[in-house]
């Protein structure tokens, strides 16, 4: 704990943007890696009360006027974000939120609201190779197919991992191709009951009484593509439209676009120049780094905080350590997955 006080103090002048996609109300864990970008309630105001006593809390859009003007914000100043806009953001994170008087922004997915039963297409692979009935299952993806091992639930992980990093960097077109395929192989189950909380959207109304109560929202995209696969008009569609409809709706500006995924692989030179020119003044990613001196507006970094953050996991983020050791595993991890690129000409077994 001693070092942490230490790098706190070291890095007192760099921010940091937290980013969480759902808080739940119970800790269940029957489905642990479907849920491993949700934390339990409990945990959620664990890390509030972490935050507020070491950390100053600052609205996203305060600690982007401070970048604009080149001023330094004030130290340690924190910003916390949701990403995806799911139904849980107000039903059990709002209220907690509103007790620690704690500014939020969330950046919403705009063809998700209002739609019971939705789901990413990235959950729905996941979902469904995860809780495919059988020991194995052979896939149509584009390159080829593939058989994947599904004895245990680590083995179900790895595939279900394997096939969306895999996805993530096709073409939408190429990559509903395969979800087809994937949903008619493994299954689409039905949400149940108590997967409601998780999976359920924001609706519209929702979103105006937070709105109403001063929490701010950004872009998240219209479909959650990744953006570096569309061509000019998908990519232009995206940005532009589920701009207008959060300013349609909440009748106030939408200045800010978080990258799907948001690896540095996930967007560059021109999906930044498309965000200038729809009229957003930041985009933020997901690198997992704290933010120095002048930095990229269009490339802020944030911290994603899952189910597995303890409090010394927060604190160790927040002060950078986790960060570097993090990034060398992406590093790793991005060596190996090239070297598995290579086009599959026989199934291959996972």
């Amino acid at each position: 704990m001693g070092v942490f006080k230490l790098a706190r103090e070291l890095q007192r002048g760099r921010s940091a943007i937290v980013t969480y996609h759902g808080v739940l109300s119970g800790a269940d864990d029957r489905y642990s890696f479907l849920n491993h970008n949700f934390v339990a309630a409990e945990a959620f105001e664990r890390h509030l009360r972490f935050l507020a006593e070491h950390y100053r809390p600052i609205r996203l859009s305060d600690l982007v006027r401070c970048y604009r003007r080149n001023m330094a914000p004030p130290p340690r100043s924190v910003a916390l974000t949701f990403d995806d806009g799911f139904a849980n953001n107000f039903t059990v994170a709002f209220p907690l939120l509103q007790q620690h008087s704690f500014p939020f922004t969330v950046f919403l997915t705009t063809a998700m609201l209002d739609r019971p039963g939705a789901q990413l297409w990235s959950e729905r692979v996941k979902r469904a190779i995860y809780m495919c009935p059988g020991d194995s299952v052979r896939l149509r993806l584009p390159e080829g197919e593939t058989v994947c091992q599904l004895k245990t639930a680590a083995a179900r992980e790895d595939a279900a991992r394997r096939v969306l990093q895999r996805l993530k960097r096709v073409a939408p077109r190429a990559r509903d191709g395969a979800l087809e395929s994937i949903e008619s192989a493994c299954g689409r189950p039905e949400l149940q009951p108590h997967e409601m909380e998780r999976y359920q959207f924001l609706s519209w109304a929702q979103v105006r009484t937070m709105a109403a109560a001063g929490v701010e929202f950004g872009s998240h995209t219209v479909s959650h593509p990744i953006l570096s696969r569309l061509d000019e008009s998908a990519l232009r569609l995206e940005v532009v439209e589920s701009k207008r409809r959060i300013e349609s709706e909440l009748k106030q500006e939408c200045y800010a676009l978080a990258y799907p995924n948001g690896s540095s692989a996930d967007f560059g030179l021109r999906e930044k120049s498309a965000l200038r020119g729809a009229g957003y003044r930041c985009a933020l990613s997901l690198a997992g780094g704290l933010i120095g001196a002048r930095p990229d507006l269009y490339e802020l970094d944030r911290i994603n905080i899952g189910r597995e953050f303890e409090d010394a996991t927060l604190d160790a983020a927040l002060t950078g350590i986790l960060g570097g050791a993090r990034r060398s595993r992406e590093a790793l991890r991005s060596w190996r997955s090239r070297r598995e690129e290579a086009p599959l000409t026989e199934a291959r077994s996972w």
